[in-house]
Order: C-alpha cells, then structure tokens, then sequence
C-alpha cells in the first residue's frame, strides 16, 4: 500500500501528531508513505515541502479568496503518481488549493480528515460554537477569525466550496461525533462519512510519582500545581489563556496554588503565582508535568477532540476544562474532571476548587477510571487500525 499524506506541518501540533503516528505505523509494516506539508520542522526525506508564497498569502487576504495558491503541480510528482491513497489533515492556512483535492478524487481514493471546522465554513477554522448556517455552511464569527479575510466575501467562499464537494468523490473522516453531526448539517455530510477517534500511545503517558516529578521538573514541592499545556500556549486564542487568567486572578491572595503555563513559544517573566516553560514535544516529559499537577486546566475555546485531554487522563490527573467540541465525549463531568459551561469562569473556579479538594482516595479512583477508558478506546492503536481498515475497505 503507497499513502501520501498532505497537512500543513509534519509534527507539530495536534493535527500533525495524529498524521505522523499513521505514517510510522504504516512504515513498520512496510508501506510506501509520503508526505507534503507547508512547514516542515522534521529531517524526514520523504516529506516534501510546499512553497508557501507571502503574496499569493496576501493577496489572498485582501481579495479575500482561498483561490491564489496553485498546488496543481503535486499532481504531475512520483510521491503522488504512485499513491494508492490521499490522506488530506489540515489544508487552510492559504498553502493549498482546493481545487487541486477535487482533481486528486476523481483520480484517487482521498481520506480527508477534519481537525478543525474549516471545511464547513467560508473561511474560519471554528465558529466557537456557532449553530447558525448560511449559504449551506457554518457561520464564522468575524471576518477576523483566522483564517481572516479583510472584507466579507462569504457568499462567494461558500459556494466555491460546495461546487468542490458536489465534484468529488471522497471519505471524511472526524475524530469527534460533535463534528461528525455538524458536517452532517452540510453538502459535506453527501461524502462517505466515517468517525474515528484521535489516539495517543498511552505507554508513553503513564503516571510518575507527583513529588519526584516535580523535583525532575524544578516545580514547587509544596504548592497544589494547575497545569495550563497548549502549542504556543499564552498567545494562542483558541486555547483560552485569558479565561486561565480570570482564575489565577481569584487565586490571586492563595499563595497555596501556583499556575504551570507548559507550551511558550517566547519567554515570559515568572510572578509568585505562574511559572512559564517553553514548548514541550517529548512524551515523557509531557507525563512528567501531567504527574506533577494537581490539576489541568484546559481553557480552550475551540476545539474538536484534543490530544491534551486524552494524554492528561491517561496520566491520570484530574481535568477542568470547558464543554467545548468533542471534550464531553470522553471526559465525564465529576468522575474524569469537571465540565464547565462554555466560557463560564465561575464554573471552572468552581471545577478548580472540586479538583483541589479530591482526597488521596478520590484522586486515585479518578486516575484508575481515566486510565482504563483511555487505554481501552483511545490508544493509538485503535486509531491506527480503524484507518488501516478504511483504507483496505477503500482498496
């Protein structure tokens, strides 16, 4: 079997995890497997590199179309000649043409899985919550919303999308049921439509004993620890750093609680309540901050079906987050964590302090109840089975 994978990066971020854990597994079989992304931040000579050009970006932004890039070239290369099997991830981010995906299924078998919302919207990778459809997609919330476009050209963006999806031929896949139903909802939902959860490899996620992984970290031995983990995490708007904020400014006379924020891109200054650390991408040490928190607190504000979730339960640190996306579909309000209401600050104030006054006893049911669901429906090998069997079925 010969895949060829396209995403806009090879390994990070969430999107890029879920793509890089297929390729190896398809690899140790002895499958062909290539790949072409727009940032390539791996030495993996199989991934190939498509040329992000800044004025087609721009002019993109202020005709405010997707049409600019020209991607047609991938058709006429070996890695795409040869592949039995498209894999499209993440294709916004104005590095792709559409087009050029409506051509590759009319030729080949092309799985596209969504990470975000993009593709059931004019322009923006999620409508935070959003229910309201027009011109037969999801409404973005501003123009501004990323991917952004400097004028409203909605009607226009939607209709060249569903003139591409009524083209094709194609399977979509969703990691979350939330998203499946929403897809449903669109000219989208007329494509094979399959839900396979995202998966983490749980052998790597395993609980450290809290003091000595705070003594390996350099965290405070005698603090109760919230742990705020994402991809450039204080910057990143979707992730929801000023609603972790708001709540490490009600702890601000608690001296009892100190904030971990794990994922900067940039240094920030340390205060008596938060400690910054950069980003992390080795699994081991991920564990060893989700061993060493009391809590995660996990902000974001858009979602689909989050590895960070998975990889916290399957460490077995208790969670507050917000009912966002998939999130509900695998965290169980009071036995894995704490559900917040969307945005609801009060809410996750209230979720902290449940989390923080577990006893030892409660704590440790939470991991034992987090861990088996973890390892009994989302290791990465049910994922990675669940698309070995998509692609035979498709072959």
């Amino acid at each position: 079997m010969n895949v060829l994978f396209i995403g806009t990066t090879d390994i990070l971020g969430g999107a890029a995890k879920v793509s890089w854990i297929i390729k190896e597994a398809l690899e140790k079989r002895g499958d062909a497997v290539s790949m072409f992304v727009a940032d390539k931040r791996s030495d993996d000579d199989r991934v190939h590199v498509i040329p992000r050009q800044s004025w087609r970006k721009y002019v993109g932004i202020a005709l405010a179309t997707d049409t600019m890039p020209n991607t047609d070239w991938i058709l006429e290369t070996k890695a795409y000649q040869e592949a039995d099997i498209v894999h499209c991830h993440n294709l916004h981010g104005r590095f792709f043409n559409l087009k050029t995906m409506q051509k590759m299924s009319q030729e080949k078998h092309v799985v596209w899985t969504l990470h975000d919302e993009w593709a059931i919207t004019p322009h923006c990778a999620y409508t935070l919550e959003g229910e309201a459809v027009k011109h037969g997609l999801f409404v973005c919330p501003s123009k501004h919303t990323q991917p952004r476009i400097l004028w409203d050209n909605t009607k226009a963006l939607a209709g060249r999308k569903i003139s591409i999806y009524k083209n094709s031929k194609m399977t979509v896949v969703s990691p979350s049921l939330w998203l499946q139903l929403r897809v449903a909802k669109t000219p989208l939902g007329n494509q094979a439509l399959k839900h396979i959860p995202n998966g983490i490899d749980t052998r790597a996620f395993v609980r450290t004993d809290k003091a000595e992984a705070r003594k390996r970290l350099g965290l405070p031995a005698d603090k109760k620890i919230a742990l705020f983990l994402a991809v450039d995490a204080k910057r990143n708007t979707w992730k929801g750093w000023r609603y972790t904020r708001e709540v490490i400014d009600a702890y601000q006379h608690d001296t009892s609680v100190c904030f971990v924020s794990v994922g900067n891109f940039i240094e920030h200054e340390d205060t008596n309540q938060i400690i910054h650390r950069g980003h992390v991408a080795d699994p081991a040490e991920l564990a060893l901050y989700y061993s060493a928190a009391d809590t995660l607190l996990f902000t974001s504000i858009a979602e689909n079906f989050p590895l960070v979730i998975l990889e916290a339960m399957s460490v077995g640190v208790p969670i507050v987050a917000f009912d966002v996306g998939g999130v509900a579909e695998v965290l169980e309000h009071k036995k894995h964590g704490y559900v917040a209401a969307y945005k609801n600050v009060s809410q996750l104030l209230e979720g902290l302090r449940w989390s923080l006054s577990l006893s030892e006893e409660q704590q440790r049911l939470l991991a034992q109840s987090s861990g088996e669901v973890i390892r009994s429906k989302y290791d990465v090998k049910h994922m990675v089975q669940n698309y070995l069997q998509l692609y035979q079925s498709l072959l």
